[in-house]
């Protein structure tokens, strides 16, 4: 399907009555998809964020120290037993607590980058809607004891299967180095697509009103706010592992899964659009695409991987058309039946 995206009544970034900050608009999706095929996009989407320190670059290097100094060994992990579980936990609470705590104080405590870039122009909350009466512990609290919860079980669940040869494994890079290279760009597309699906199933009216508001609370989101979800969202959420089960995948693809799932979700609620160090603009962050779907709600429930919310008319590009469109959507889907 042809990409509807033009140029022709194009915003440059700044700011805007509906955001201290925005990128230029309407933002675009991956062209991997687009028909015709547009060979240098897509070339250029898929490596672009891979040669320059962007988050799944960083994703990539947790993971390659988990795996080198962290991850019990596949003997150990062959029975339930609770010293390498704690391991595990220990990786996901500590990279976790670690990364989420270095962005909030980085852009919040210290505010080291004031209101560059960033797209939200409300502070974070205090309100009796929040546990605690407080947005950031709110936050703090349910990605701790929801998310890095789930996150940690999941991988203790995969980890006992592969290690009894119940999954299929990549024993060594050499055993097979194309699909070893590739895979890395299939689970880009597959989180892509299994989190659009999952998402579409807690905006069900029932689910939205007892799981995923609990997520929602969070219009104007912070880095907490990534993995701040009820629990039987972030067991929705980190299901994304269980391609693993299916497909040949060595240890480091599963760490980069989920390092992408977990501090990736810190990372693109940043609510900044990049990290500004020694006055250069260095690390992309916050996901302004993700910022739509938390201040409109009924769009944008992928990412920009795979243009799922394009072709199902959910879309939100950044434009006050889009806006208007998206609350029509809206209405009528909340309409009295």
């Amino acid at each position: 399907m042809q990409s509807k995206e033009t140029n022709q009544n194009s915003v440059p970034a700044g700011r805007s009555k509906e955001w201290n900050y925005h990128p230029k608009l309407p933002i675009a999706m991956s062209p991997v998809f687009d028909i015709p095929p547009k060979p240098k996009a897509t070339i250029a989407w898929l490596f672009g964020t891979w040669l320059k320190l962007s988050p799944p670059v960083n994703h990539l290097v947790f993971a390659l120290l988990a795996v080198a100094f962290l991850l019990p060994s596949s003997s150990d992990m062959q029975s339930l037993d609770a010293s390498w579980m704690l391991q595990i936990a220990a990786i996901f609470f500590g990279t976790v607590i670690f990364l989420g705590s270095a962005l909030h104080v980085y852009l919040y405590v210290f505010a080291s980058q004031k209101m560059r870039l960033k797209f939200d122009v409300r502070p974070m909350e205090k309100s009796s809607r929040f546990t605690f009466g407080d947005q950031v512990w709110d936050n703090v609290f349910w990605s701790l004891t929801s998310g890095v919860v789930a996150l940690t079980a999941w991988n203790i669940f995969y980890f006992f299967f592969a290690a009894n040869g119940w999954a299929p494994t990549l024993s060594s890079i050499s055993a097979s180095p194309v699909w070893f290279v590739a895979f890395f760009f299939v689970l880009r597309f597959w989180q892509s697509f299994h989190f659009y699906w999952i998402h579409r199933l807690i905006h069900m009216p029932w689910l939205f009103k007892n799981v995923h508001h609990l997520h929602h609370r969070n219009v104007n989101v912070g880095p907490w706010s990534g993995l701040a979800m009820h629990p039987v969202e972030s067991f929705f959420y980190f299901s994304s592992i269980i391609i693993h089960l299916i497909l040949p995948t060595h240890p480091l693809h599963v760490m980069f899964h989920m390092f992408s799932l977990s501090l990736g979700a810190l990372i693109s609620h940043a609510g900044f659009d990049k990290l500004i160090v020694r006055n250069k603009e260095s690390v992309n962050a916050g996901s302004f695409h993700h910022q739509l779907h938390h201040r409109y709600f009924e769009c944008n429930y992928g990412s920009e991987e795979i243009p799922l919310d394009r072709w199902f008319g959910s879309f939100h590009d950044g434009t006050v058309e889009a806006t208007q469109r998206i609350r029509a959507r809206k209405k009528l889907i909340f309409a009295p039946k």
